[in-house]
């Protein structure tokens, strides 16, 4: 019985060395190429994540660009509204109602709800004479929860639905959250939100309610005497009149921040405070709280903050599985396939090249063949992984830099219709350069500081017109440039005003036989300012509205280049010296801009300044 069982293990001994004598070399393969391909699987992972991220990044930076872009148009809106009422005079429903609509909420305000005026009221003569216009129903009549050394009744609000209708003569000092907001951007002179609010909006729905409230926000903007000095918090409280006010819901406030094609995979959640542990939750894309939840499984995540009216908000992005899948999503799966797949097929061919050694010269010769597969395997597994690095680390390139590289080395190759699809592809790029430089203006003069000066524009105008015929000496234009009053305003603006109007007059005369560029001012009338007239190419009166908006054009860039933003960027700048623009014309019989400015003296005095080889007035 023992020699039987001693018997039995050493066979299985010697079958067991045996076994190993001949697969040492199979298995030593199996093990390494098991290695390269969990490396190669762990590249191409972590490659792919690595990219993933890099998409994620992109997002997060569009979208708080998106929101820091949304934020700032509506606060455009609102210091825009504080400053026709300040430019105005005041002003009342009818008038507000007018200018409000023109602003067109449903297409670029969306978020913006409703936009009003609050009057400050801080002693019982103001108390007892808005009473007595409200008798009068000059003004809404007062609703309040309860008197106070102050009160802030709505005077009005547009755009004029009945959610709107519903705010008119409403005590907002008699709200917690309206009075602090209120308070803080009276002391600050800044605009100042309030924390997360169920505003009042008419309700879509068809179940039979009026009303309904939904998540949202106000923001107040402090209104102040005109000319009334503002430089402490003592000179605003007593220069304080009232607040432009914007009642803002959240949901289409918030919406579409996240570019559209990475939307869905993307939960998108902002809180109100600078922690969103502490943070009141303000939106939420999917309705899927993420951010308070620490056993989420989320790839990748990031939170940051930003500021908007005087608040903190942070933004929490997270990637969900559906942003993490992508197209190249499967190479790691696909390189641990193909990666066993090769090494069974190493062992394999080992495992038999191994057994087949002490055979004769018919086994050293399928040997042989087996070991040149195996190179040949080997070969193109090393192929395949230097592909795939090649593929993953491929470099973006310039549109632009490859483009003159193309033109310089390569433009007899290309032959001229090569050469002119690269000067199109060349011409776009810098058409769009000079978007951006337009876009660029646009913001600079939007946020640079106002220097006013005395300042001649007509000096300013006849330097212009000396740039833009030794621009094109071959053309011959009859200027009209008259003295002009001298004015107070931003030199520097000033002169970008005069260059984009000039330089559109320029422009659309270009085709006329006898073209005629006029720059004058009349003093008094329903005309008074400064204007610029040409006999070009004028413009449809219909779309007169859209003349200063940016990317309006209305003429095809065959028949006149330009980006679309000059004008828009002169409305800005005029309306930021407190002035206006406006425009007049026909088709085919010229164009007259007219804008206004602050005078301070008179006309010069002396006419010998006038431009030589120019019409007389």
């Amino acid at each position: 019985m023992r020699e039987g069982l001693r018997r039995t293990a050493g066979d299985l001994r010697r079958i067991l060395l045996s076994h190993l004598r001949f697969g040492a070399v199979a298995y030593a393969v199996l093990l390494i190429s098991l290695a390269f391909t969990a490396l190669a699987y762990f590249y191409a992972r972590d490659s792919i994540r690595a990219e993933v991220e890099v998409r994620f990044q992109e997002t997060v930076l569009v979208s708080e660009r998106a929101l820091e872009r949304r934020t700032s148009a509506y606060l455009d809106a609102l210091l825009a509204s504080r400053a026709f009422l300040i430019v105005s005079g005041g002003s009342d429903s009818e008038e507000w109602e007018e200018y409000v609509d023109r602003l067109d909420f449903e297409e670029r305000y969306r978020g913006l709800q409703a936009m009003g005026y609050v009057r400050w009221i801080s002693s019982d003569a103001e108390l007892a004479a808005y009473e007595r216009e409200a008798e009068s129903e000059a003004v809404p009549r007062l609703r309040t929860s309860g008197r106070s050394e102050v009160v802030t009744p709505v005077e009005f609000a547009s755009p004029l639905d009945l959610a709107s209708v519903n705010l008119l003569g409403e005590d907002f000092h008699s709200e917690e959250n309206y009075r602090s907001a209120m308070r803080t951007a009276l002391d600050t002179g800044q605009p100042q939100g309030t924390p997360r609010e169920n505003v009042l909006v008419e309700n879509p729905e068809d179940d039979g309610a009026v009303f309904s409230y939904q998540p949202g926000f106000l923001i107040f903007v402090p209104v102040y005497e005109k000319d009334a000095p503002t430089g402490t918090t003592a000179e605003r409280r007593a220069a304080i009149e009232g607040f432009v006010f914007g009642v803002f819901r959240l949901d289409y406030a918030l919406e579409g921040l996240v570019p559209e094609r990475a939307e869905p995979g993307i939960d998108f959640e902002v809180y109100d405070g600078p922690r969103v542990e502490s943070g009141e939750l303000l939106y939420d894309a999917d309705a899927v709280t993420r951010a308070r939840d620490t056993q989420s499984e989320l790839l990748y995540s990031e939170i940051s903050s930003t500021s908007v009216a005087g608040r903190d908000w942070s933004l929490y992005f997270g990637s969900l599985p559906s942003f993490v899948r992508t197209e190249r999503s499967s190479l790691p799966n696909f390189v641990l396939a193909t990666g066993l797949l090769v090494t069974l097929v190493l062992f394999s061919a080992t495992w038999l090249l191994s057994a087949s050694r002490e055979k004769a010269e018919e086994a050293t010769r399928k040997l042989e063949d087996a070991n040149r597969k195996l190179e040949v395997a080997n070969r193109e597994l090393e192929s395949f992984s230097y592909s795939v690095s090649h593929d993953l680390r491929a470099p973006l390139r310039s549109i632009d830099g490859f483009s003159q590289l193309l033109a310089e080395d390569y433009s007899r190759a290309l032959g001229d219709e090569g050469s002119a699809y690269l000067g199109r592809v060349r011409s776009a790029s810098s058409r769009m350069g000079e978007l951006i430089d337009d876009l660029l203006l646009l913001s600079r003069v939007t946020r640079a500081p106002l220097n006013r000066e005395k300042v001649y524009p007509t000096n300013i105008v006849r330097e212009i017109a000396t740039e833009l015929e030794r621009r094109e000496p071959e053309r011959s234009v009859n200027w009209k440039i008259r003295d002009t009053p001298l004015a107070r305003c931003d030199p520097g603006l000033l002169r970008v005003v005069l260059d984009n109007l000039l330089g559109n007059a320029w422009k659309f005369t270009g085709k006329q036989d006898r073209p005629t560029i006029e720059f004058g001012y009349v003093p008094d009338g329903e005309d008074q300012g400064y204007y610029v007239r040409d006999n070009g190419a004028g413009f449809d009166p219909r779309y007169v509205g859209k003349l200063f908006g940016a990317f309006q054009r209305l003429h095809t860039a065959e028949e006149f280049n330009g980006t679309g933003i000059g004008l828009a960027t002169v409305a800005r700048i005029i309306r930021r010296h407190g002035g206006d623009v406006h425009a007049a014309g026909a088709l085919g019989e010229g164009a007259t801009f007219r804008f206004t400015l602050e005078p301070s003296g008179g006309p010069p005095k002396d006419p010998s300044r006038e431009k030589a080889g120019s019409a007389a007035p």
